[in-house]
C-alpha cells in the first residue's frame, strides 16, 4: 500500500472517530496500551482490531467515570468540611492488645496489596493491610481434612493479638467520615463463629 493511501486512511479513521482520538492524544502516556494504539493510528498501522477500538472505549469510559466521581468527591467535602467524625479510636499507639473483632471486607489496591476491615463490639472501625487476599484462622466447628482452617468471611468474629499501629481518619467519603485504628503484627487466634448466618439458618 502506498503512503499516500496509509494517510488516506488515516485521515478518515480520525475523521470518522474524531472525539476517541482527541481523547486518545489527550491521555495516551496513561498506559503502554493506549500509548501503542495511538502510536499506530500516528503511523498509518490501520485498521486498529474491534479488541482495540473497544480497549480504547473501555479505558475512556472508566477514566471519564473517575474524573466525574473526582468532582462529586470535591463538592461533598466543601459540603461536609466541618462534619466531625464517627466513631473511637482504639488503645494506644504501639500498645499491644487481645481483641475480639468482626471481620467486615477485604479490599485490593493498585500497589498489589489488601485492606482488611474490621469492627469492635462498640463498632468502632478497624483495619490493616496484608499482601494476601484471604485471611485464615483456627478453628473446630468442622470435622475432616478442613478441621482445623476457615477463611474469614463477612460477619465472622475472630480473636487476635494486634499491635495499635496509627490513629487515622477515613474520609473517602466525605459525608461518612469515621476515625480508624489501623493495626500490624496481627496474630489470628480463633475464630468464633457468625451470628449472622446462624440467625439465618446457614451456619
Amino acid at each position: 500500500m502506498e503512503d499516500s493511501d496509509r494517510i488516506k486512511i488515516r485521515s478518515k479513521f480520525i475523521s470518522d472517530n474524531k472525539k476517541l482520538v482527541e481523547w486518545l492524544q489527550t491521555n495516551r502516556d496513561t498506559n503502554s496500551f493506549l500509548s501503542s494504539v495511538y502510536t499506530k493510528i500516528i503511523r498509518c498501522e490501520l485498521p486498529l482490531s474491534h479488541a482495540q477500538l473497544q480497549g480504547i472505549k473501555n479505558s475512556m469510559g472508566y477514566m471519564l467515570k473517575k474524573i466525574e466521581k473526582e468532582k462529586v468527591r470535591v463538592e461533598l467535602e466543601k459540603v461536609h468540611v466541618n462534619d466531625e467524625p464517627k466513631g473511637s479510636y482504639v488503645g494506644t499507639l504501639r500498645t499491644r492488645y487481645d481483641m475480639t473483632l468482626k471481620f467486615v471486607s477485604t479490599k485490593n489496591t493498585s500497589r498489589g496489596f489488601y485492606i482488611h476491615n474490621f469492627t469492635d463490639r462498640e463498632g468502632n472501625s478497624l483495619m490493616c493491610f496484608s499482601d494476601v487476599q484471604q485471611l485464615r484462622i483456627d478453628h473446630d466447628f468442622v470435622k475432616g481434612p478442613d478441621s482445623g482452617l476457615h477463611i474469614l468471611s463477612h460477619d465472622d468474629c475472630f480473636t487476635c493479638r494486634a499491635t495499635v499501629n496509627r490513629h487515622s481518619i477515613n474520609d473517602y467519603d466525605p459525608s461518612n467520615k469515621f476515625k480508624q485504628t489501623v493495626l500490624n503484627r496481627i496474630k489470628y487466634n480463633k475464630y468464633l463463629g457468625n451470628k449472622r448466618l446462624l440467625e439465618e439458618g446457614n451456619l
